[in-house]
């Protein structure tokens, strides 16, 4: 029986059948590679719409494959149902045996791309990693972090815990800049530096409310934790965004003489 099977496998599979599916793969391969060079194209042209753009890759590039698939298998080869029937059988009988990894993250990913937890352009942090979704394929998703590292995670890692997602396919997010000061600097006087710096910050999003808000710690001495929440222009800006809060602020303290450059209060 199974020797009937591969004899007809082979018939089905001549050159020219071969060469038609090649030629089919390729011009899948060719047409993705123009969409996904137009797409990142339109993501550049129109930044704030960047995200929304960049969510139609994964999708169009999963339809092809299995609308090339199909035509392949059903057009081209288009084998008669017992061998079809034998061939599916035996594909599914490797793949659960050799590829479950495999298997779980594919299924993982097509769980993903119609019930995504986030999509290209998110801030996500997942596995201990955080960083911007730069890609989402059906077995893996690929991070950027801050320090211009590549993290590829898999899906169904992916699926097992839980995920952050700073911003859920908004340009914009919040962001919180921690500044720890002595706990007897004015109060009042701080809060209103730090937000007023959030506010001249070129990075800042102001149709968004600006915060302050001051918490007490201990770290070998007594601490206030000042936390100024603004919300971002745009996620790829946050740890600038960051970072000129925080310069804006400790300057403004040392120019009124509030704390000195040894982060002592001055008598």
């Amino acid at each position: 029986m199974e020797q009937d099977v591969l004899a007809e496998l082979l018939e089905l599979l001549s050159l020219s059948s071969l060469l038609r599916a090649g030629g089919v793969l390729l011009v899948v391969w060719l047409v993705l590679q123009v969409l996904k060079s137009a797409i990142e194209r339109l993501a550049q042209r129109f930044p704030r719409h960047r995200q929304r753009v960049q969510q139609i890759f994964p999708v169009l590039r999963l339809f092809a494959w299995v609308a090339a698939v199909l035509y392949i298998v059903f057009i081209i080869i288009h084998p008669p149902q017992g061998v079809m029937y034998a061939l599916l059988g035996s594909l599914g009988l490797a793949m659960g045996l050799a590829a479950q990894d495999g298997i779980r993250n594919l299924l993982a990913g097509t769980m993903m791309l119609f019930n995504p937890p986030f999509r290209v352009g998110d801030m996500v942090e997942v596995g201990g990693q955080y960083g911007e979704v730069v890609r989402l394929d059906l077995s893996v998703t690929w991070l950027r972090t801050f320090d211009d590292n590549t993290v590829m995670v898999p899906n169904a890692e992916i699926l097992k815990q839980a995920v952050v997602n700073s911003n859920s396919g908004e340009l914009h997010e919040l962001v919180v800049v921690t500044l720890d000061l002595p706990a007897t600097v004015p109060v009042q006087a701080v809060k209103e530096l730090a937000a007023d710096a959030a506010r001249r910050c070129p990075y800042t999003y102001l149709k968004l409310p600006i915060n302050v808000l001051v918490e007490p710690r201990y770290d070998r001495r007594f601490l206030l934790r000042f936390k100024v929440k603004a919300y971002v222009t745009d996620v790829r800006l946050e740890r600038l965004m960051a970072s000129d809060i925080a310069e804006r602020t400790f300057e403004e303290l040392m120019a009124r003489q509030l704390i000195d450059a040894r982060w002592d209060v001055p008598a």
